[in-house]
C-alpha cells in the first residue's frame, strides 16, 4: 500500500478499467491474505465482497462494474468471478503500473526502448 508515491490516473479505457478492477481485487490473494476466490468473497477490506454480494456497501456501486458483464445480476456476477479467476495466474502485469504514458507506450521496456531512441537520436526528452 506504501510503497511508491500516491498516483492519480484518469481510466478512460472500458479495457483497462475492467484490468484495474480485477488486478486491484486480486491484491489480498497476490498477497496471502485471502487464500483463494471464495475466501475473497468474504475478506471485508475489498470491493470483491460486494460485486459478489455477499457485503451490500451503499458507496460502492456494484451495477456499474457488474454491467460489463450482462444485463442480469446472476450471469453478470458469474461472468465477472470467471474474469477475476484468470487474472489469479497473471500475477503482476507491468502494462498495469506506472503512469498513464507508460501504460500508453505498452508497458516498462516499450517506454525504455522509446527512450533510448528519443536519447540517440538526439531528441530531447
Amino acid at each position: 500500500m506504501f510503497q511508491n508515491r500516491y498516483e492519480s490516473i484518469v481510466c478512460q479505457e472500458e479495457t483497462y478499467l475492467l484490468e484495474l478492477v480485477r488486478y486491484i481485487h486480486l491484491n489480498p490473494v497476490r498477497a496471502g491474505i485471502a487464500k483463494s476466490l471464495d475466501e475473497l468473497k468474504g475478506y471485508a477490506f475489498c470491493g470483491h465482497s460486494a460485486l459478489m454480494g455477499k457485503v451490500k456497501r451503499e458507496w460502492q456501486d456494484t451495477g456499474y462494474v457488474l454491467g460489463y458483464f450482462g444485463k442480469r445480476e446472476a450471469e453478470a456476477r458469474k461472468k465477472y468471478k470467471s474474469f477475476v479467476k484468470v487474472g489469479i495466474t497473471q500475477g503482476r502485469r507491468e502494462e498495469l503500473t506506472g503512469g498513464g504514458l507508460i501504460r500508453s507506450l505498452g508497458g516498462w521496456t516499450a517506454a525504455r526502448d522509446a527512450l533510448k531512441g528519443n536519447v540517440m537520436s538526439g531528441d530531447t526528452i
